[in-house]
């Protein structure tokens, strides 16, 4: 078997063997993760030579917080909604979690892409080292066969090996010259046999090694993580010289051996989460459908609204504890269902809105309410502003909610414009009752005097009698509930002075009814005068009804003395009557 037969079937380990740059990564399920634990995870990355599987996970991570992050941010502004603010006020906030996610994210972002810059420029500088060694290459085995050339030789393949990856477009090219001027140097340079034969061991004995390090990898538990691993020990392992020609096959073999197990291991491990990721999506397609079920929910009712979305809410957070799906039914499941999601959402910020406005016109009425009690505060009219203010309160206990912005305000300012009346009627009424007490104090302290004047017998007179009442009058009003009782005082001790007058009963009689009226109020004058001029009617009713009998009577000595009789109570009914009438005249005057 040639070297370049040799180093072709190294190079064809098995058909999923690609060239370098081509490595299939792991990628991570993050859909059950919460925000803080791929922020944890983002901490944790170590990037060194794991550039290619981090930037590819970072793109699932990007993709699964912003749903968490909308998500948090629809809830938010949900919540700020059903507390009755508008929802052109809301301002979502990040959390220290996503400040501090969005930094760790940023820097990791930014040193990946500075890295494939980087390595996109070496590519090409590796390129040129690579096309310079070539050239070396062609000049050893076109000059002489010697020691120094085997060593310069050998050098070239150093550097070759260490020199990192070339632009994809020109990897397979160059592989394929490298190849063949190497095959070309080993057949022409057959003089330094024993040379080579030593450099094919130490190859064998590096080819060993590696084969027993893809042979560990079988007992690793991620398979995935065994298969990349198993890749970079096969691109190793391709690197490395020729051996021995009689080792050739069985290194070869327990290489292709050992890397077969590992796919097969891999294929088993695939088909068998392929088989979850279908049932999976079986899983996540019902929550769609049981979703589709609150897409066309109406209600009048932010309790109503509350528990759908409590339910929306569960399902949400089932679908995120379900696991992939494959990856050509993704874009579209996750399509349907955040759709079906939005829908809902979209028809309660409706319900929102709608709750906005109608919050709105109520604050337009309670500042309307405001302005009314304000205009109010200052009346001095207290029991119309009363009946008023009262009113208003009523008004607005009629009227619904207002933006949660304006709630506290709002309320304190009719209540503050109710307090300020209510508080001053309050002062002004202490203000009168203290008076009224101190003008009870000073009407006690006259009757004493008036009491004292009654005991001595001073001679008292109508005049002095009436400047008494004037004075007890300019004393002022007294409490209601002490009325009464000092009034009568009043009036006895005035009735003991008329007694004690030298004046006939009539004059006394008629001086103590000018007192009472005095004394009485327009109440008592209402009643007294009723019932004298019910008196007197009934007076005059039996004055008529003399004179009508009168007519009966015969000339005679015994009807005489009966009209005598009726004419003396004639007599006695005129005076009476007479009486009454001048009793009327001093109420009436």
């Amino acid at each position: 078997m040639g070297v370049s037969e040799e180093l072709n079937n190294e190079f064809q380990l098995h058909d999923s063997v690609e060239l370098a740059g081509n490595e299939e990564v792991h990628k991570e399920d993050f859909s059950q993760f919460s925000k803080a634990e791929l922020l944890k995870f983002l901490e944790n990355i170590q990037l060194e030579n794991n550039y290619q599987e981090v930037s590819s996970n970072l793109k699932s991570i990007r993709i699964h917080y912003d749903h968490l992050f909308d998500q948090e941010q629809h809830i938010a502004l949900e919540k700020y909604l059903e507390d009755g603010s508008l929802a052109e006020d809301f301002k979502y906030r990040k959390d220290e979690t996503s400040l501090a996610f969005e930094a760790v994210y940023s820097k990791l972002k930014d040193k990946i892409s500075t890295h494939f810059a980087e390595l996109e420029k070496n590519k090409h500088k590796n390129l040129e080292t690579k096309n310079g060694l070539l050239e070396k290459m062609r000049a050893i085995i076109a000059s002489d066969e010697s020691a120094q050339s085997f060593q310069e030789f050998k050098k070239i393949q150093e550097t070759w090996k260490a020199t990192g990856p070339v632009p994809a477009t020109e990897a397979k090219e160059l592989w394929a010259k490298y190849q063949a001027l190497t095959d070309m140097f080993y057949n022409n340079r057959s003089m330094y046999f024993e040379l080579k034969e030593l450099d094919r061991r130490k190859n064998l004995t590096l080819k060993q090694e590696l084969v027993a390090k893809v042979e560990q990898l079988l007992a690793h538990t991620n398979v995935q993580h065994a298969f990349n691993e198993m890749r970079k020990l096969q691109e190793e392992f391709r690197h490395i010289g020729p051996v021995p020609k009689e080792d050739h096959e069985s290194i070869w073999a327990k290489l292709k051996a050992v890397s077969d197990a590992i796919h097969v291991k891999r294929q088993a491990f695939l088909e068998e989460f392929s088989k979850q990721k279908e049932a999976n999506y079986v899983l996540k397609t019902a929550l769609i459908e049981k979703l589709k079920e609150y897409e066309d929910f109406i209600s009048e009712k932010i309790d109503d609204w509350k528990e759908k979305s409590d339910a929306v809410l569960h399902i949400q957070e089932e679908w995120k504890k379900i696991g992939q799906v494959p990856e050509d039914k993704l874009k579209e499941l996750s399509k349907a269902f955040w759709a079906s999601g939005k829908k809902f959402f979209s028809n309660k910020n409706a319900f929102f809105k709608k709750l906005d406005a109608k919050r709105k016109e109520n604050l337009e009425k309670k500042t309307e309410l405001c302005e009314k009690a304000e205009a109010l505060k200052d009346n001095e009219d207290y029991a119309a502003t009363s009946r008023q203010l009262i009113q208003l309160q009523k008004d607005w206990a009629k009227i619904g909610q207002v933006p949660i912005k304006y709630k506290d305000s709002i309320y304190e300012r009719f209540k503050n414009a109710c307090d300020y009346f209510f508080k001053q009627q309050r002062e002004l009424k202490v203000q009168a009752e203290t008076a009224l007490l101190e003008n009870l104090k000073a009407k006690e302290a006259y009757l004493t005097e008036l009491e004292a004047k009654a005991k001595a017998g001073i001679a008292e007179t109508e005049d002095t009698l009436f400047g008494y009442i004037q004075k007890w009058e300019e004393l002022g009003y007294v409490p209601m509930d002490n009325k009464k009782i000092i009034q009568e005082k009043l009036l006895t001790v005035l009735m003991s002075m008329i007694d004690k007058m030298p004046l006939d009963a009539e004059a006394k009689e008629k001086l103590q009814l000018k007192i009472e009226v005095k004394q009485g109020g327009s109440k008592n004058v209402e009643s007294l005068l009723k019932d004298l001029q019910r008196k007197a009617l009934a007076v005059k009713s039996e004055i008529e009804q003399y004179n009508n009998n009168m007519a009966f009577f015969a000339n005679s000595p015994k009807a005489s003395a009966l009209k005598d009789q009726v004419m003396e109570k004639i007599r006695q009914a005129e005076a009476e009557l007479k009486k009454l009438n001048d009793k009327l005249r001093i109420l009436k005057g």
